[in-house]
């Protein structure tokens, strides 16, 4: 069949299809049931799907306990989904730190709201040594440990390093979480009356310190051959070594008076059958000789740490 038969062909049959009352009717049955389908899809099933004419607020839930900021949410029908953020010292633990979208954010309802809490195990920090620095000092080492500073107070006892520190609680090699608190206690200088240096041979380094602390003095350590170095030894082991150590000699003769407040250098070994028995010692602690005959804040012996050394 040629070309020029097929296109006269065509035309009678275009011609005849419209024509055709069927055909006509056929495409109009399928033209309204497109246009019904349309109007029903755009009409009824696409806004309750997408909710184009409803909408919510997202309220601000911030700083708030997370049950209270997920029923917050809830009310408004938002869906909420918890994420656990950095610890941070300054708010407490479950608390609301950020929200995803933000606060006053316009969203459909059933929105995913992202809450980020504050928690997780909270960091434990060792509690640095602050004895013997200035308070300015301590505060500074308290903070960038972590750590708060609580009372600072002067400490009743008497000491001859005016401003810095005497005492604190808890004590050096604790552990407390962080930003919790640390209290402080601070020497105001020697104090303005004289008391008696009482007899301390024989005894351990913790109940000597306990004994001259109780007649407003303190105390020094100067020799500590048995125990091991500062560098070696740990806070924990303070208490262990000063209970191990005996002191075989004081830096001043017992019934001396001198300033409240004064250190007493102790001698120390770790030998106990090395010193007298405390029990002998006793009749030194109450004995006074005559006041006549005391040195008045007597400074010691220059050979008398030579000849430790």
């Amino acid at each position: 069949m040629s070309r020029d038969s097929t296109f006269p062909s065509g035309l009678r049959w275009i011609r005849a299809l419209g024509g055709n009352p069927y055909f006509w009717g056929g495409l109009g049955a399928v033209l309204v049931v497109w246009i019904g389908l349309y109007v029903v899809f755009d009409s009824f099933i696409m806004p309750s799907y997408t909710r184009h004419d409803t909408s919510v607020q997202v309220p601000n839930v911030e700083n708030r306990p997370f049950d209270e900021a997920k029923t917050a949410m809830e009310r408004k029908g938002l869906n909420v989904q918890r994420q656990v953020g950095r610890y941070n010292p300054n708010v407490d633990q479950d608390v609301v730190v950020d929200q995803t979208p933000l606060a006053s954010a316009t969203v459909k309802p059933g929105r995913r709201v992202y809450l980020t809490v504050n928690t997780g195990d909270v960091p434990m920090v060792n509690i640095p040594d602050l004895n013997g620095v200035s308070v300015r000092e301590a505060k500074n080492r308290i903070s960038s440990a972590g750590l708060e500073v609580g009372t600072v107070q002067p400490d009743s006892i008497p000491s001859p390093y005016e401003n810095t520190i005497t005492r604190q609680s808890p004590a050096p090699g604790d552990s407390l979480q962080r930003g919790a608190t640390v209290d402080l206690w601070y020497s105001t200088g020697l104090g303005d009356q004289s008391v008696e240096i009482p007899n301390v041979l024989g005894r351990t380094v913790a109940d000597a310190q306990q004994l001259l602390l109780k007649n407003q003095l303190r105390f020094i350590v100067v020799d500590t051959t048995a125990a091991p170095s500062s560098a070696e030894r740990s806070p924990s082991d303070t208490t262990q070594t000063l209970n191990s150590l005996y002191v075989r000699r004081q830096g001043r003769s017992p019934g001396t008076e001198v300033q409240a407040g004064t250190e007493i250098r102790l001698f120390t070994t770790d030998d106990p059958t090395s010193v007298p028995s405390p029990a002998d010692t006793t009749a030194g602690d109450t004995t006074r000789t005559d006041t006549t005959r005391l040195e008045r804040f007597p400074d010691p012996a220059p050979d008398e740490d030579a000849s430790d050394e």
